[in-house]
């Protein structure tokens, strides 16, 4: 009975059938996996070429509009040099034109002078003042010139850099000597030239007794500086008007007290 049970609960198929079917479902089993480990990884590289061409294609706006605002910005570079040079043509054409009329200039002297007091003499001296030369960067390395190079012609690496050319600064002085009844009327004289706006560094170097005609005197010198920005616009009885469309000049006008 122990044998019958045994039979009747086994297979009747034969061991070699059984083998090769297991082994062929094994290798099913590893063929879908191999299949979808391929597809995985063909699924992968599919997303990220994707990726990589839309990295690449937003790479190209970029580089695009960099190149837009790189010449932006190379404009306005150009621009802004244009309008350094402009400033400094213009600095040196206002330096060159002469923003105080000489009748202006004696105008504000003469309504400085009070009564009892005369002048005998006006001088004024002009004198250029040299720029300070520029200063070099001890950090900037001298240019070297290989020996093999050909010395035929300058290229535009060789090209020293233009002087630049700055406006003419003048420094004018004034003299004035004259004589006056009393020193109060020489401490009035001081007081309006320092109170006018074309002057800076008033002084009173000399002032003694003089006699003239058997008349005593005060003799005095006062000697002054003329303001680098000066402008005759700032003198009080003054306006400006043109000549023909471009030269304008500065006239006086007489006030009601005059």
């Amino acid at each position: 009975m122990s044998q019958v049970n045994k039979q009747s609960g086994g297979s009747f198929l034969p061991k070699e059938y059984v083998k090769g079917r297991s082994q062929f479902r094994a290798n099913v089993m590893a063929l879908l996996l191999f299949v979808l480990v391929i597809g995985g990884v063909v699924g992968a590289f599919v997303v990220n070429h994707q990726r990589w061409r839309r990295v690449h294609q937003e790479q190209k706006q970029v580089a695009v509009a960099f190149k837009e605002e790189a010449a932006k910005i190379d404009q306005l570079k150009e621009l802004e040099t244009q309008r350094v040079e402009l400033i400094e043509r213009a600095e040196v054409v206002t330096a060159l034109k002469d923003r105080i009329p000489r009748s202006v200039l004696m105008g504000e002297i003469v309504r400085a002078i009070p009564d009892g007091l005369t002048l005998t003499e006006v001088t004024m001296e002009g004198e250029r003042i040299k720029p300070p030369a520029p200063k070099k960067d001890p950090k900037a390395k001298p240019k070297t010139r290989a020996l093999n190079t050909k010395s035929v012609g300058a290229g535009k690496d060789d090209e020293e850099e233009k002087p630049k050319v700055l406006p003419p600064r003048f420094k004018f002085t004034l003299a004035i000597e004259g004589i006056a009844m009393e020193n109060d009327q020489v401490a009035d004289f001081l007081s309006s030239i320092k109170a006018s706006p074309l002057f800076e560094e008033v002084e009173l170097p000399l002032i003694d007794e003089t006699i003239i005609d058997k008349q005593a005197y005060r003799k005095f010198k006062v000697t002054m500086n003329l303001r680098e920005r000066a402008d005759a616009r700032l003198v009080k009885g003054t306006e400006e008007f043109k000549i023909g469309k471009v030269e304008f000049g500065i006239a006086e006008t007489k006030t009601d007290s005059e």
